[in-house]
């Protein structure tokens, strides 16, 4: 494997982790226990769930998303 495909391949694994890791926490954050009380009720409050850390983490998401998409693409060329 060569640097520049060494490089890709952990690109492409931290990206993935980083793509996990917001996924759980807009899981964790948009959760309940099952009889309507949210683990966060102070965001639930404040914003009903538009609150400004939704929206980064769903923006996040999408952006990372899209730079995987790239680097597969490249990394299959």
């Amino acid at each position: 494997m060569s640097e520049l495909e060494a490089r890709k391949y952990t690109s492409i694994r931290n990206l993935r982790e980083e793509i996990r890791q917001d996924m759980r926490d807009y899981q964790l954050l948009c959760s309940d226990d099952n009889n309507g009380n949210y683990y966060f009720p102070l965001l639930k409050e404040s914003c009903e769930h538009h609150c400004w850390f939704y929206d980064y983490l769903k923006q996040k998401i999408k952006d990372n998303l899209i730079k995987l998409k790239e680097l597969m693409e490249d990394k299959n060329d």
